[in-house]
């Protein structure tokens, strides 16, 4: 389930549309390739006509930074964007984040990337800060007990030690289980807390970074996850995967987050996940 580290990438990736949408995640690339010393591009799969459209794009949002521009006129946007970003480089883009019908169907482009380019993708939602303040302090991971959502401890790990920050693990206890647990008289808070501890240990153990831990009492765990996350973190988190109706049907906290956070989500779906 290990995704490929930072030390890997080359560059980040910033595809668009052509809206002012798709723009968003202009400056946070931006920010993420200077702080990661990385190379930064911006990719369409729309016509020649994109690249110069691009080019003001990045001389209006990014005039101090060195960014190359690429086309690849295709009508799959999804395969276009999962071919140019290749195995060295970290896609950042943005996305409407919502879990109801748009332009005709269920999903989106960011959904189709993150199932098949096979690593963290950075997604920039709806409620982006456009000037977030400082650069982030601490990594956010969001895990709800299963190796799925476990598995993105990996990706926070790299991105923390690559960032020289903390990561904090975070869990969700809603009053429904703690309630549920209390008929069968057990502690579900200091179960859930002897675990992540011990998730905690042992990240610092493998990455050699600071890790603690929290569990927190939210009726919405995606609004639980983004409050907790405050101005100074970023979250980093595991997709099970599911998508089209089931995923409306079953709801999705991943989405959730990446639709309420001010800031970038970075986003995994994991080996195994649906």
């Amino acid at each position: 389930m290990n995704a490929p580290s930072i030390a890997d990438m080359t560059e980040i990736m910033v595809p668009l549309d052509g809206s002012e949408a798709s723009v968003r995640s202009v400056p946070v690339a931006g920010r993420l390739a200077s702080r990661l010393g990385l190379g930064l591009r911006l990719f369409s799969a729309g016509g020649h006509e994109a690249a110069s459209w691009m080019q003001d794009v990045a001389e209006r949002l990014l005039p101090d930074q060195e960014v190359a521009v690429d086309i690849a006129p295709a009508e799959n946007p999804v395969d276009a964007i999962a071919s140019a970003a290749g195995d060295s480089r970290l896609v950042c883009m943005s996305t409407a984040a919502t879990l109801r019908p748009h332009r005709g169907h269920i999903g989106s482009v960011a959904e189709g990337v993150v199932r098949r380019i096979g690593r963290p993708v950075a997604l920039v939602g709806p409620h982006m800060e456009p000037h977030p303040g400082e650069h982030t302090q601490r990594m956010i991971v969001p895990i709800d007990g299963s190796p799925l959502s476990e598995a993105s401890l990996d990706v926070a790990g790299d991105l923390a030690r690559a960032l020289g920050v903390p990561v904090w693990i975070v869990t969700n206890i809603s009053s429904k289980a703690e309630a549920a647990a209390a008929s069968h008289t057990s502690d579900l808070a200091a179960s859930e807390s002897g675990h992540v501890w011990h998730l905690a240990k042992d990240l610092k153990t493998r990455y050699g970074v600071d890790a603690e831990y929290e569990v927190l009492h939210g009726k919405d765990p995606a609004k639980a996850i983004v409050d907790f996350t405050g101005d100074d973190g970023t979250i980093v988190m595991s997709t099970h995967g599911r998508s089209g109706l089931s995923r409306v049907f079953g709801g999705s906290v991943a989405t959730a987050v990446v639709a309420y956070s001010p800031r970038v989500v970075f986003v995994w779906r994991p080996e195994g996940a649906e």
